[in-house]
């Protein structure tokens, strides 16, 4: 009786291990989303900035 005790434990701990392990997973590839669009951005913002500058030059 006590090894089956045992063994629902460390089944339980395990399912609790993965399910946190698809958590981390599912946030990790949401931020590299975010911030790809977010990188996407800043180049768009840079080079709207440096057209700015080159039509106020000219």
């Amino acid at each position: 009786m006590l090894v089956k005790r045992r063994a629902q434990g460390a089944l339980e701990y395990l399912f609790m291990v993965a399910a946190a392990l698809i958590v981390i997973l599912i946030v990790v590839k949401m931020l590299k989303g975010k911030t790809a669009e977010a990188k996407e951005v800043i180049v768009e913002n840079n080079a709207t900035k440096e057209l700015q500058e080159l039509a106020n030059e000219a």
